[in-house]
Order: C-alpha cells, then sequence, then structure tokens
C-alpha cells in the first residue's frame, strides 16, 4: 500500500489538519507536528456518518483507537465565513484507501453508519421543544379569537419536522468492502 495524505479543515477555530495514511497507521499533524497516531490494530471503531458544513453537509468519518483517541475527517473543509471547500473527490478516494487498509483487521473493527444516539436525542428534544412553544403560542391567542396565533403553526410544523427527521435511530453496522471498492 502505498502512503497517502488528506487535509481537512474541522471548523473556523480548528487548525488544518494532513491526515496521513501510513502502512501500519493512521496519524493526523498539525502545523507541521505529529498530533495523534493510531496503528491499525489499536482502532476499535470506524463511524460514518453527515454532518452539517455551513449551510451544506458533509460525509465524516470518525476514527476510535481502543484507548480513546479520536480522529475525524470530512467531505468539506472550512475556508472562510460561511465558506466550505467540496473535497468529496479526494475524500472518497483517501476514504476507500482507508478501508482497504482496514480489511485485514475487519473482524476486529466496528464499521458503523449513522450519527450515535445521543445525538438524535438531544435534536429530536430540540425539534419537540420548538414545537411546543409553536403550539403554544397558537393555542394561546386563538383561545382568545387572536388570529396572530397562527403565527406559531409555522413552529409548529418545523418543530415536529425536525422532531421526526432526527428521531433516535440506533447506528447502523456496514461492510468495510463496499467503502473499499471491492466487490
Amino acid at each position: 500500500m502505498m502512503d497517502m495524505t488528506y487535509s481537512d479543515r474541522r471548523s473556523s477555530t480548528a487548525p488544518e489538519q494532513s491526515i496521513a495514511l501510513e502502512t501500519k497507521r493512521i496519524s493526523v499533524c498539525e502545523l507541521g507536528s505529529l498530533k495523534r497516531a493510531v496503528t491499525f490494530e489499536e482502532i476499535a471503531e470506524v463511524r460514518m456518518g453527515v454532518e452539517m458544513a455551513g449551510r451544506d453537509s458533509q460525509v465524516v468519518c470518525s476514527i476510535k483507537a481502543k484507548n480513546g483517541t479520536k480522529i475525524a475527517f470530512g467531505s468539506r473543509s472550512w475556508t472562510s465565513i460561511s465558506q466550505w471547500e467540496n473535497r468529496a473527490d479526494l475524500f472518497l478516494e483517501f476514504n476507500a484507501a482507508l478501508h482497504r487498509a482496514l480489511m485485514p483487521q475487519k473482524d476486529n473493527i466496528r464499521f458503523i453508519e449513522g450519527q450515535p444516539l445521543w445525538f438524535g436525542f438531544v435534536m429530536s428534544g430540540l425539534g419537540l421543544l420548538i414545537a411546543a412553544l409553536g403550539g403554544a403560542f397558537a393555542i394561546y391567542l386563538l383561545w382568545d379569537d387572536n388570529l396572530m396565533g397562527f403565527g406559531g403553526v409555522p413552529g409548529l410544523i418545523i418543530g415536529l419536522y425536525l422532531a421526526w427527521m432526527f428521531r433516535p435511530r440506533a447506528p447502523k453496522p456496514y461492510d468495510p468492502a463496499r467503502y473499499a471498492g471491492m466487490p
């Protein structure tokens, strides 16, 4: 396997990181110095998920080692306020190489798709809160025949939509061969 690198900036407060896929490990360098490194044997979990990147969404690969070390990289990189560079083509190539490199250890690694369960509870709870506030506003004003109460209906609808979209779902295991580009 040939060494590969991928560059990513996760947010406005995070420095540019260079993720290197080496023969026996994956490492992260920030500002030219090594920050984290995990050998393939130490990897406990690889999670593929979708996260927000400004107004758009991005695919994120998160790696967790048995000792708790985390490495994450996404298909979009922050460049400036409200600006995210689409690096999907490079992300796809790097992610496929990572999954190919992890194939010999696939029985010892949990490969998971989806957000953590707590994320679904938090986002769904926020949606229900928005819906409750919108509904309470509508009922309170409409009870007194004030037509301004209809202004709470969009909050009710949007809140219920958010609660439904982010309803807690258990992450699902996936076959790493699918992302490795193997049959």
